[in-house]
């Protein structure tokens, strides 16, 4: 976001940060074709075949979790800041060039927005009334608010129906793909496509993601494509379930989910080599989602540490 102010002008300015942060809604196309095989395939990337290709045009809705607004009034900018989520983020905002400015509070400085936060933030001066001020800045969140404590007794529902039970491929320390900070206790259970997902805690739905098609091993092209919902919990943290089908998932954002409710529908998007759904609990550290150890419930109350090698056996509620 780049701002240019002249100490001569006494119009109000309102300078939208959109194209930066916020993104407009995009419209996208889907391709529907019938292989020489008699295999239907729905992709979003334009395919090469020789067979007729089905093209839909739908529209992408943004799922960014913040916006930005300047508005001017005499020397200063004051900087309006808006919660997109359902649920707390942590913002954090920077000077990356600037002249002749000073900021209040000084930057770079990281705030945390409650659920349905819209107002001020900081506000741009020219400490030179005289001369113009410049500036750029840049600002990045994190969902969640930051150092929240994991409630260690509570106990996840395997989240698939009651009469299924599952092998872990990838279970806790992962060495495949979980070697991160946010995925290192992250769970891999394979099943097929269509399998009913169910909450595995009560919590607030705080994104939603669902309309990518497709799935493959190409980092640069999947990686941020997979189909996912992210459940807010009553101790901060949050749960999220990805690799979901497109178009089937049943909640939307700030809508309440039980334990054991259906949310989706298992699938086969972004990073994938296979049908499997993707699960872990995180916890915001200060501007660093970090994955926190979980026990899944198993029957009479017990626990279950999901190892990789693991099966796990659907629950029946009360």
């Amino acid at each position: 976001m780049r701002v240019v102010i002249n100490p001569h002008q006494k119009v109000v300015l309102l300078v939208l940060a959109a194209a930066l942060f916020l993104g407009s809604a995009e419209a996208k196309h889907l391709y529907k074709y019938t292989d020489e095989n008699g295999v239907v395939h729905v992709t979003d990337r334009e395919p090469e075949t020789a067979q007729d290709v089905e093209v839909r045009r739908v529209r992408a809705e943004n799922r960014n979790s913040f916006s930005m607004a300047n508005e001017r009034s005499g020397d200063r900018n004051r900087q309006i800041i808006q919660n997109l989520l359902y649920g707390p983020i942590e913002l954090q905002i920077r000077v990356v060039e600037s002249e002749n400015l000073v900021t209040d509070p000084p930057l770079p400085q990281s705030f945390v927005l409650p659920r349905g936060f819209r107002g001020e933030k900081v506000i741009y001066k020219q400490a030179n009334p005289r001369r113009s001020m410049r500036y750029r800045v840049n600002a990045t969140a994190v969902p969640g608010e930051p150092n929240v404590r994991h409630d260690d007794s509570v106990r996840y529902l395997p989240p698939f129906p009651a009469d299924e039970s599952f092998r872990v491929s990838q279970g806790f320390n992962g060495t495949r793909t979980h070697n991160s900070l946010e995925a290192r206790y992250a769970v891999d259970i394979p099943m097929p496509v269509g399998t009913p997902i169910r909450a595995a805690r009560d919590g607030v739905v705080m994104e939603v993601e669902e309309d990518f098609f497709g799935a493959g091993t190409d980092i640069n092209r999947f990686g941020s494509r997979a189909n996912s919902i992210r459940v807010w919990h009553d101790d901060g943290t949050m749960s999220v379930y990805a690799h979901l089908a497109p178009e089937r998932v049943f909640v939307q954002p700030g809508e309440v989910v039980l334990t054991g409710e259906v949310i989706a529908e298992s699938g086969n998007t972004g990073y994938s080599t296979g049908p499997h759904l993707h699960f872990v609990v995180q916890r915001n550290i200060g501007m660093q989602l970090e994955s926190v150890p979980f026990l899944f419930m198993a029957e009479r109350g017990s626990g279950v540490r999901p190892e990789t090698g693991v099966r796990l056996k659907g629950v029946s509620l009360p």
